[in-house]
């Protein structure tokens, strides 16, 4: 890792290379500047930067993505003049202790995806949105709550998704295939980020209850519109659930993981998820084909 370099100017080339060659927080530290100060720099400047997932993908698939340096919008000269003496720039504006939260969070989950969480430590955060540490813990007294929160709040949002595409179906047919494909969606978006977290011993603790309790929440109406539609045994409805609902973990988990494709995932997933729900259903009931 480069030192910091504490420089009084750049060229928007130099700007380039710097964030395609490492992750945002890692590339601002270098030049003396805060994540979203840095990030704010290169949109103004009309300077492509990678995704949060870029860092994710193996190096040979990192090069082919990288862009060229398009043309600087009118009035912006090749090399920028940042300052004499460069220092994390501090974001001044009053934030209400939500918002503050929720910039903390932000800060948090990009360098989870991009590092790992190990690396997201109070002081961290704090310097790269340029506030004090103090600042940051009145929001979240220590380190692992603040993750506890941030897992929290990926797994309603994985949960709200679901329901919402539940929602959508006109038949049970269509429910389970929109579910399903929403939930690989939701793999692919989100599971990195989640995936990173549940690997804090600290985190997963904290919402074992939680998330049992969310998973018999969501699973219980199934089994008993399973039960009341097709006469079948609540123990059949819940082995037949089990079994579907660990094929489809199991390929969200390679897809976040990034060693299948969606395509590849949809593929083992769909059949089988639909093979199964059919089974359940007497051939006289035409909303399962």
């Amino acid at each position: 890792m480069r030192r910091a370099d504490h420089v009084s100017s750049i060229t928007r080339a130099s700007l380039l290379e710097r964030v395609w060659d490492a992750p945002l927080t890692r590339a601002a530290s270098e030049i003396g500047m805060s994540a979203n100060g840095l990030a704010k720099l290169c949109d103004r400047l009309d300077v492509p930067r990678p995704k949060r997932s870029y860092w994710l993908l193996q190096p040979e698939e990192r090069a082919a993505l990288r862009p060229q340096l398009p043309p600087a919008p009118a009035g912006v000269d090749e090399e920028i003049i940042l300052s004499e003496r460069p220092q994390p720039r501090r974001d001044r504006t009053r934030l209400s202790l939500d918002d503050r939260r929720a910039q903390l969070l932000a800060a948090a989950a990009d360098i989870v995806v991009a590092e790992g969480p190990q690396e997201v430590t109070m002081k961290r955060l704090a310097r790269d949105i340029g506030i004090s540490e103090a600042q940051a813990h009145n929001c979240f007294a220590k380190r692992i709550d603040l993750l506890v929160e941030l897992t929290r709040r990926e797994v309603a949002q994985v949960e709200a998704s679901r329901r919402g595409a539940v929602s959508r179906g006109t038949n049970p047919l269509t429910r389970v295939v929109l579910s399903t494909i929403n939930y690989l969606h939701d793999a692919q978006a989100r599971g990195p980020l989640l995936q990173a977290l549940l690997t804090v011993p600290g985190v997963r603790e904290a919402l074992r209850g939680e998330r049992a309790s969310m998973a018999r929440a969501a699973r219980q109406p199934v089994l008993d519109s399973m039960v009341a539609r097709y006469g079948i045994s609540e123990a059949r409805a819940r082995g037949t659930n089990a079994v579907l609902t660990a094929i489809c973990l199991r390929a969200g988990g390679l897809l976040a993981a990034g060693k299948i494709s969606f395509a590849t995932a949809e593929r083992l997933c769909l059949p089988i998820v639909i093979a199964g729900a059919r089974s359940n259903a007497p051939a006289s009931q035409p909303d399962y084909g």
